[in-house]
């Protein structure tokens, strides 16, 4: 796995723990720990403004629609209520609503829609307050629809909704005590209805984003739990792939990749190259040294042989024990024989010290190497068992050493 990858996994990881907990929490606190609340806020928001602004505008037309009341039950102030209405409170709130397309943040989209909704509390107050007809006063008890839009229609977050609808309530209180020709009962009960709404719909509004906020949790787990899975399936598919005592590709994934510059160099001629290296006198090294010191030979001789090849075109690989091979993709005998002799040199330049008795000091490797442009009429195990005989023959030679398959096809 990538170090990208891995860093990946570890947020997705540290993210489902998060998640875990928040859905563990058993008190009534609405808001996330801060970089999951972050990231809700930003996976919502555009979902949240376009639902906003789709009620927001089923609200103006509901409020615009109360001047057939205005024009029946207080026709003397009807020209005011066209003003304030249309232009005063509709057109800034259009504009508003214009704005919220661009996504600001959540506290402006809040102070938006609180703002909204006080300013139509404030524009209904100042038409009942101009209102004479005897009637006019019933219309009070329309505020109580203002709360309703605010907390339910909007769904404003449930914080500034309380705050807002304190606001509405406090608001219309104060216009109506100061209206002389309204009695006491027709001044409180608008107020004591408008409080009622506004504590129903809070409740509803609280129990709404409790509803959205849970619903989001389960969705991301979700979807956090599909991500993990993916880096697991990685992860594996790597170790399923990769020698686990070198890091480099191993028979498996070797033979996979054969096969499939196999069948690509049968549509472009393309040349094919291999490289089978085998460690020499490996037994006797570890025999002389211990398992761990052969694992660590193996480990530098891998690294050695990858460092000659080409990243991203060559595939390097541990066939098993001792034994390494390199595919060596668009490239002819001449420049295999190039790329087998830097691996000797680098190898040599390990200075790993063999202490055989026969006076060779350090750990060198034979390669056999075999070229072939794949036929029609070829399978590629043609071309490793002809690498295979040049190693046999480099080994017979007396190591430390590449031979040439004998039998290379042009």
């Amino acid at each position: 796995m990538s170090d990208k990858n891995h860093h990946d996994a570890q947020s997705t990881s540290i993210l489902l723990d998060a998640v875990a907990r928040e859905l563990g929490r058993k008190d009534l606190r609405l808001k996330f720990a801060p970089r999951l609340e972050a990231l809700f806020q930003e996976e919502t928001a555009e979902s949240r403004n376009r639902q906003t602004i789709i009620a927001s505008l089923f609200a103006l037309v509901v409020f615009n629609a109360f001047l057939f009341i205005d024009h029946a039950s207080r026709p003397e102030i009807f020209g005011q209520a066209v003003f304030l209405r249309v232009v005063v409170t509709t057109l800034p709130c259009l504009f508003a609503l214009a704005w919220l397309h661009r996504l600001p943040p959540v506290w402006a989209r809040d102070a938006i829609m609180s703002s909204a909704v006080l300013l139509v509390t404030l524009t209904s107050n100042i038409l009942l307050w101009h209102s004479t007809s005897q009637m006019a006063h019933y219309n009070a008890f329309s505020f109580g629809l203002i709360v309703i839009a605010g907390n339910i229609v909007l769904q404003i977050r449930f914080p500034v909704a309380v705050a807002t609808s304190v606001a509405c309530c406090v608001m219309s209180a104060v216009f109506l005590s100061g209206m002389t020709l309204l009695s006491s009962e027709e001044k409180h009960l608008p107020v004591f209805y408008m409080s009622a709404m506004a504590a129903i719909t809070l409740i509803a509004n609280y129990r709404l984003e409790k509803t959205m906020r849970h619903s989001y949790l389960l969705m991301l787990r979700e979807r956090l739990r599909g991500r993990e899975m993916g880096y697991l399936n990685e992860q594996l598919s790597t170790y399923s792939y990769t020698d686990p005592l070198t890091g480099i590709a191993n028979r498996r994934m070797f033979d996979q990749v054969l096969d499939e510059a196999w069948r690509a160099g049968r549509l472009t001629n393309e040349k094919l190259s291999l490289l089978i290296i085998d460690i020499d006198f490996f037994k006797r090294y570890n025999d002389a040294f211990g398992h761990p010191a052969g694992d660590d030979c193996l480990q530098q001789v891998a690294r050695a042989i990858e460092a000659q090849t080409r990243a991203g075109t060559d595939l390097p690989a541990r066939l098993g024990g001792e034994e390494f091979a390199v595919l060596l993709r668009n490239m002819d005998q001449i420049q295999a024989l190039t790329v087998a002799a830097r691996i000797h040199r680098a190898v040599r330049q390990l200075a790993l010290t063999h202490g055989r008795p026969d006076g060779g000091g350090w750990v060198t490797v034979s390669i056999g190497l075999a070229s072939i442009s794949p036929a029609s009429d070829m399978e590629p195990k043609a071309l490793i068992d002809a690498a295979d005989a040049a190693l046999y023959e480099a080994k017979r030679a007396g190591r430390n050493r590449t031979f040439q398959a004998t039998n290379n096809a042009a």
